[in-house]
């Protein structure tokens, strides 16, 4: 079993260098074979490669796409991110509404569990998609 340093070194990578910056390289170093990400479509859900299509669709749905990892806490195999999402909506989500093309900023906090290598095998998150849908102008504000 890795050290809870590695294990969150690596959800750091996976949050600020994978998928804010996109550096694909480190694909098959942070995401196991048998990764599985719970909150993803069938196609965007198995191994590295489904890791870099959640990441491709998600850059096309937001402009500017960045997160910020704001506390990792590792437990044995479980790392717990508390991350800050922001960007534009540049449309796509949902399906067939056009981009607004305004920001927003919202919490997640996403559960990893990792491989005896330390890698990524499986993936859930709690998101604030209402507050995301709200800032975008995808729904009125209320009152």
């Amino acid at each position: 079993m890795p050290s809870a340093d590695a294990i969150r070194q690596n959800v750091t990578d996976a949050f600020l260098r994978f998928m804010t910056r996109r550096e694909f390289d480190l694909a098959e170093r942070l995401y196991h074979p048998d990764y599985v990400n719970h909150e993803a479509v069938s196609e965007r859900s198995r191994g590295p490669q489904g890791a870099l299509a959640t990441v491709e669709w998600l850059h096309n749905c937001f402009g500017d796409l960045r997160y910020e990892v704001e506390r990792i806490i590792v437990e044995g195999d479980m790392a717990a991110a508390y991350v800050t999402m922001r960007g534009t909506h540049e449309g796509g989500l949902p399906p067939g509404l056009p981009a607004t093309h305004k920001p927003f900023s919202v919490k997640h906090v996403h559960l990893i569990r990792c491989a005896d290598d330390g890698r990524a095998l499986e993936h859930w998150a709690v998101r604030d998609d209402l507050g995301l849908a709200m800032q975008a102008g995808l729904l009125p504000s209320p009152g």
